[in-house]
């Protein structure tokens, strides 16, 4: 099942994996860098996000010396805009590496000019501040769409299908328009504005952190929900991550409903021995 909520509404969708490109920039200086990444004195989202993925740490270093000139999440994403009034949105994904339940992806846009203290990636804060970040920028939004991939495609069609498929359900469902969209790691095909996937883009850009944000609040709020109605795997407290609680509970009493069949630690709990049980030595 796939569910895709955008000011209260919901829809099914379809996706496709992503496709990105390569650019040999490991001889270039710093310098030369720049030229490439600003024209007009305007950055260019593409290859920065592109430098950004590079596997040469110097040229990643050089992207992100680029992204990060502002002092700020919220001063980040302005810089990119460079004084053109754009209407930017993020997205950003949780509940990869979970043992059960949904992916959960969001998509924020924010209005023109906010900045909203505190904001940062969702794993390097509390729930309590979460929860209270979650209120302020569901305030402050233009809009917001949150879609879940249930376990059943990730079982089926793979987790890189279910990831992909999440962030861009999120971007299409958003019931206003953004120029374009930043997404943590990864950009999106066939999403209907652009999208630049930038790695770390939840720890240096607002928008991606305040996606990052909702997308796991409104995931851990299914879990609890679901933690009723599927007791003993301590739902409400692990969210469906592989804790030695959940792992021990998965042991005791087999997977549930809604546990994802095909991750190690579900369906391969036990490792097959050599020769099988029962044989004669």
């Amino acid at each position: 099942m796939v569910a895709t909520r955008s000011m209260g509404k919901a829809m099914m969708t379809g996706g496709e994996r992503p496709m990105d490109f390569e650019l040999d920039a490991g001889g270039l200086s710093v310098k030369s860098l720049r030229k490439l990444v600003y024209h007009d004195d305007k950055p260019d989202l593409m290859m920065l996000s592109t430098l950004a993925g590079s596997p040469r740490k110097t040229v990643r270093d050089a992207a992100y010396l680029f992204m990060t000139c502002g002092g700020g999440p919220a001063e980040n994403e302005e810089n990119l805009k460079n004084g053109c009034p754009t209407v930017s949105g993020g997205a950003d994904e949780v509940g990869r590496g979970a043992l059960a339940g949904p992916i959960a992806a969001a998509c924020v846009v924010l209005k023109q000019g906010t900045k909203i203290d505190g904001i940062g990636d969702s794993k390097s804060l509390t729930r309590e501040k979460r929860e209270e970040l979650y209120d302020t920028i569901s305030s402050r939004a233009v809009c917001i769409s949150v879609t879940f991939i249930d376990h059943g495609i990730i079982d089926s069609q793979g987790l890189q299908y279910a990831n992909i498929k999440a962030l861009r359900d999120s971007i299409n469902s958003l019931d206003s328009i953004s120029d374009y969209v930043i997404c943590d790691h990864f950009s999106i095909p066939d999403a209907g504005v652009p999208t630049y996937g930038i790695p770390k883009a939840d720890t240096i850009f607002q928008s991606v952190a305040a996606a990052s944000i909702v997308a796991k609040v409104e995931r851990d709020r299914v879990m609890e929900h679901l933690d009723n109605h599927f007791p003993g795997y301590g739902f409400r407290r692990n969210k469906g991550y592989g804790t030695r609680e959940h792992l021990d509970a998965i042991s005791r009493h087999g997977p549930c409903a809604i546990h994802r069949q095909s991750f190690k630690g579900v369906g391969f709990l036990e490792k097959p021995t050599l020769w099988g049980g029962g044989l004669a030595g």
